[in-house]
């Protein structure tokens, strides 16, 4: 089995300078190429016909000037962030409102004139089957990799999220445990899209159990005073509460027996 080393896993573009673009102060009109670490994937099943992808989300940044001298955030603030399959991706990113209802995927090749995705893998993994050995793991400070299966089985669609697990709750005494992590790429497997990176939304997942989830979803939340919407806000408001199957796996150097 394959677990993604997220520390060391990495998405890179090369895009040219965009003259037409009248922004000011403006970038500078010269080739960038980004490297950017990755936080999650999920690869996206049809058990009818056996094909499968993969989608990842990259560790988002903020909305800037490149190689300005003068000043390099933009202002008012954006976040750049997206999803990326091996020939599409979907902008994810917002400000501080955003009244789109829809993100939009392109292609890779209409913007970048050069694209990799480097993944690199734990060399050992040890699946943590129970909670005494959850907790066992969590106490000696061992990095912590998820993955949630959620099913579709009207569509035969099953959709494997693995993230690395960055807050872990623990009870000895009781033998609980409760995983809260994110951002991970949440798939809507009941959308009609057809277009599987367009199923995406950023999320949360939480649970303390190995056989239900629930994903807490970012999106645009109107605000609200006595009855009246204000503004819409992105915040994470849409909670999604699914069957599922959790898995926890230990990537200490050493498999050990517990």
């Amino acid at each position: 089995m394959d677990i993604c080393d997220f520390n060391n896993s990495y998405m890179t573009w090369v895009v040219e300078p965009n003259t037409n673009d009248q922004r000011t102060p403006g970038h500078m009109h010269i080739r960038n190429s980004a490297r950017i670490q990755l936080d999650a994937r999920c690869e996206i099943i049809n058990e009818e016909d056996g094909t499968s992808e993969e989608f990842f989300l990259i560790t988002p940044c903020r909305t800037e000037w490149m190689y300005r001298s003068d000043t390099l955030f933009q202002f008012p603030s954006g976040e750049y962030c997206a999803i990326w399959s091996e020939s599409e991706f979907l902008n994810v990113g917002y400000g501080i409102t955003d009244n789109r209802v829809k993100h939009t995927a392109f292609l890779i090749q209409d913007w970048f004139t050069d694209f990799n995705l480097t993944i690199r893998t734990h060399p050992v993994i040890q699946a943590l089957v129970n909670s005494e050995q959850i907790i066992q793991s969590t106490q000696a400070n061992e990095a912590l990799i998820g993955r949630t299966t959620i099913l579709n089985d009207v569509k035969s669609i099953r959709a494997i999220i693995e993230y690395p697990i960055k807050t872990m709750n623990i009870n000895q005494e009781h033998e609980l445990f409760q995983v809260d992590s994110g951002p991970l790429p949440f798939p809507d497997l009941t959308c009609s899209s057809e277009r599987s990176i367009e199923r995406f939304s950023v999320a949360f997942v939480c649970y303390n159990a190995f056989d239900i989830a629930e994903f807490i979803l970012r999106k645009p939340t109107p605000v609200m005073d006595d009855g009246r919407e204000l503004c819409k806000v992105v915040t994470y408001s849409d909670i999604r509460r699914v069957p599922a199957q959790n898995s926890i796996y230990s990537t200490a150097a050493a498999a050990h027996n517990l």
